[in-house]
Parts: structure tokens; C-alpha cells; sequence
């Protein structure tokens, strides 16, 4: 990334289309991955907060630990296709 770049050439305009359209991709992947972390996490907390308070309910607990897991492969996958 240590290139010149010279304002007002054609050069220069390709090379802030190609850089705005690496930041835009960027941007899009960092979306999906924050969307994926907002529902991992819910899915986390609605299965805590609808155990007892008096004793872990582990079967719910680990099933929403193995959701959160999935939802969080699922979005790396997603990540590495558009990538």
C-alpha cells in the first residue's frame, strides 16, 4: 500500500475506486460478522435468562453454547466465501 498515487490522473481514480471498493467488501464482511456475534450472543442469553435461577439447566445452556457455536461457523464460513 505504498503507492503514489498523482491527483487528477486516470491512475489515481482507478486506484480510489479499487481501494473504496476493498473498504466497502470490508465493511460488508465486518457487518456480517457483528450480526452473527448480535445473534450468537442472544441466543446465549435467552438461554440463561430463561433457566431457574436456583440450579443451572445445563441441557439448555449447552444446547444454546452449541447454537452460538454453529451461528458463529456459519458466519466464518460465509466470511471466507466472500472473501
Amino acid at each position: 500500500m505504498a503507492e503514489q498515487i498523482v491527483i487528477g490522473s486516470a491512475a489515481s481514480t482507478a486506484a480510489l475506486d479499487q481501494r473504496a471498493a476493498m473498504l466497502e467488501h470490508r465493511s460488508a464482511v465486518l457487518e456480517q460478522q457483528v450480526a452473527a456475534l448480535t445473534e450468537a450472543i442472544r441466543t446465549l442469553t435467552a438461554a440463561l435468562r430463561d433457566a431457574p435461577a436456583d440450579r443451572p439447566d445445563n441441557d439448555r445452556a449447552i444446547a444454546a453454547a452449541r447454537r452460538a457455536h454453529e451461528i458463529l461457523l456459519d458466519a466464518e464460513l460465509a466470511s471466507r466465501r466472500a472473501g
